[in-house]
């Protein structure tokens, strides 16, 4: 199976960290994200892998120069920042599998999530965690396993059931991303996509683990560094 990389984004909420670096190169107890990505991949034998790339893209390139770690790595630009779901089409043409892994670059998430998500028999799945105030997030209406829709900060939430941006993605998911429209906040988002998908037929499924961090403050990277040590990631 093959994966892609969402890291094109500047990680405005990092600043200063990624005025120099890309967001993909933060540390995280000395380590890129992006390594720590790369390593957990390659250990449930993911070696072909997309990553999409759009700030400070010189030192993106020249970090997966020569493919390190023995994988298969393929730099893309997202020319344009026009959201998520313009992110993974992207990655279309070096995609040829059924299916996929996408992960977003600053989720941290025990390596043991992939291999979940790669014994699904589900068109797609979407990863997610407990939240305490779903108000903060897209959260999933589900009945038992099956996702039957995403929400997006809502005031009456339907679960605690929150998207955490790690996904298996069947290869539809492209023709759904040609089709969608900017949001309300003027962006193409991926989460539509796959809303099209469910409500088309395809079977999605949600894996929920609690050991998962979206990397996108300051605060979250210092309880990245602690949730990393306690995974001993990579």
């Amino acid at each position: 199976m093959q994966a892609v990389i969402l890291a094109a984004g500047q990680g405005k909420r990092l600043f200063p960290l990624t005025k120099d670096i890309p967001k993909a190169l933060v540390p995280v107890n000395g380590i890129p994200m992006l390594e720590i990505i790369l390593k957990q991949l390659k250990k449930v034998g993911i070696t072909d892998v997309v990553v999409v790339i759009h700030h400070l893209k010189g030192q993106m390139l020249n970090y997966c120069e020569g493919s390190p770690f023995g994988m298969n790595i393929r730099c893309v630009e997202q020319k344009e920042m026009r959201g998520t779901g313009d992110a993974v089409l992207t990655a279309e043409k070096y995609i040829t599998d059924k299916k996929f892994l996408c992960i977003a670059v600053d989720s941290l998430f025990e390596t043991s999530l992939l291999e979940k998500l790669l014994k699904s028999d589900s068109d797609g799945v979407i990863t997610c965690k407990e939240v305490d105030d779903p108000r903060r997030y897209g959260i999933l209406v589900v009945d038992g396993k099956n996702v039957l829709d995403i929400v997006e900060k809502p005031v009456d939430a339907p679960s605690n059931l929150a998207n955490l941006s790690v996904y298996l993605f069947p290869r539809e998911i492209f023709a759904a991303c040609k089709r969608l429209e900017p949001s309300l906040r003027g962006e193409l988002e991926v989460t539509d996509a796959i809303k099209m998908l469910i409500k088309g037929g395809k079977k999605f499924t949600y894996v929920k683990t609690p050991n998962i961090l979206d990397i996108g403050t300051q605060e979250q990277l210092q309880e990245a560094e602690g949730l990393a040590k306690k995974l001993r990631l990579p």
